[in-house]
């Protein structure tokens, strides 16, 4: 056994050992956590937690998230960047239209239950392209009726109110997504009954760089 192969062993051991004995954080402690990383992006002083290749070894044996992330797939919008998050530290859903389907609930219940994580924010984003696709008239190609069909009725429902359609959509799509995580039986809406899984929403603007949570 080379030297450089028992290190990384060594490095391995410790990093599962450190697992085991860490205590789960509490849900308030990471959305403050996030609310803090989501600072240092505004203010671009950014502390890249989690980055090096020590943390990059320690993960090889487990992973330990703090948070789950139902977030959309739009390049602009990366949740370890705009929360200032490092390897392991998010656990990544990701879709867009940040909807929650059949595969989307599956990932979630796999973090929490699997992974013990005790934190989902589901976030949305300013000027969203699939929530702008299902406010347009006549129906997308390919695959995307499907998906659009399930931002639509937050679009119905903002048409009704005053304001920016779109921006009101994004809000109220997270809105409707939240309810369907906590209310999905059996699994996840037993894990916010039992205090398991804390589930929040939140609006990320691309002007600015700022998370308007939905926790209040």
């Amino acid at each position: 056994m080379t030297t450089s192969t028992l290190r990384t062993l060594v490095a391995i051991l410790a990093g599962v050992v450190a697992a085991a004995q860490a205590p789960v954080p509490s849900a308030d402690a990471v959305l403050k956590e996030l609310k803090a990383g989501n600072d240092h992006h505004v203010a671009k002083r950014y502390q890249h937690p989690h980055q090096t290749a020590a943390r990059q070894r320690e993960l090889v044996a487990d992973q330990q998230p703090h948070a789950i992330v139902l977030s959309c797939a739009d390049s602009r919008v990366a949740p370890e960047i705009i929360l200032d998050q490092g390897l392991g530290d998010l656990f990544d859903v990701r879709v867009a239209g940040n909807v929650a389907a059949d595969a989307e609930l599956a990932s979630i219940e796999y973090a929490v239950e699997h992974l013990h994580t005790p934190l989902l924010v589901v976030m949305g984003h300013q000027k969203c392209g699939a929530v702008t696709a299902a406010a347009a008239a006549g129906e997308p190609e390919g695959h995307l009726p499907s998906l659009v069909a399930m931002i639509r009725p937050a679009v119905d429902r903002a048409r009704r109110e005053p304001g920016d359609l779109i921006d009101n959509a994004v809000r109220i799509n997270v809105e409707n997504v939240v309810s369907t995580v906590t209310t999905s039986k059996p699994v996840l809406a037993g894990c916010v009954a039992r205090g398991q899984l804390k589930v929040v929403g939140a609006v990320y603007s691309l002007d600015t760089g700022r998370v308007t949570w939905m926790d209040r």
